[in-house]
């Protein structure tokens, strides 16, 4: 049963926003992320610049009780996007690209993954795009891929992998992530043609204008 829940934006002195009807298992995955993930402090981004916030999801998706939520929720938002393939770029997307695709094989309908190497290794078989029998001839080329990732800021790690997929052959128009900090990677992806869907944002978190305001 969906439970109708003000954003936590609202509670915490924020800009007022509209409720929203939540699923059981929705408000379990928010609740976690708010308490282990969401953290206020003076934090520096992997872009260089200062943030009042960091959202570290690994320690969510991690969590026993996380990583099933994490697994069924991406898996209810693959539904209808005639995936043939989820894919994303180490090493956010590797744990949650496991748990989607085992769940999918319990749901009847089994979604084969990969995860794109930031550099390929010096050894092996040296891929960039991990998790394919290559020698056995599967390819992406033809294929529709569906990008997962654990958290999206401007989008720049999506689109690493989106090169990397199109080098391969494959094509895509949508990608998942549990959280959208809501700082520009919609706009990016969709200028690559990529509709951005995420299970939370920033503000469904609690984030507030104060939060969001730039460190010196």
């Amino acid at each position: 049963m969906a439970t109708q829940l003000k954003d936590r934006s609202a509670q915490a002195g924020g800009n007022a926003v509209k409720s929203r009807a939540w699923s059981a298992e929705e408000l379990q995955l928010r609740d976690l992320l708010a308490a282990r993930t969401f953290k206020r402090g003076d934090f520096t981004l992997a872009s260089g610049r200062k943030s009042r916030i960091y959202f570290n999801v690994k320690t969510t998706m991690m969590h026993p009780q996380g990583a099933a939520l994490c697994g069924r929720l991406l898996l209810a938002q693959l539904k209808g996007l005639n995936a043939n393939y989820i894919g994303g770029l180490e090493m956010g997307a590797v744990p949650l690209l496991s748990v989607v695709s085992a769940f999918s094989a319990e749901d009847g309908s089994p979604l084969p993954s990969f995860f794109v190497r930031k550099q390929p290794k010096p050894h092996g078989t040296q891929l960039l795009i991990e998790g394919m029998d290559d020698l056995g001839g599967e390819t992406l080329r033809g294929q529709h891929v569906v990008l997962i990732d654990d958290v999206a800021t401007s989008g720049g790690s999506i689109l690493k992998a989106v090169d990397q997929v199109e080098a391969a052959g494959g094509t895509m128009t949508d990608a998942i992530v549990i959280l959208d900090r809501e700082e520009g990677a919609s706009e990016k992806l969709g200028a690559r043609g990529i509709t951005l869907h995420s299970l939370f944002t920033a503000t469904d978190l609690g984030v507030t204008e104060a939060d969001r305001a730039l460190l010196d």
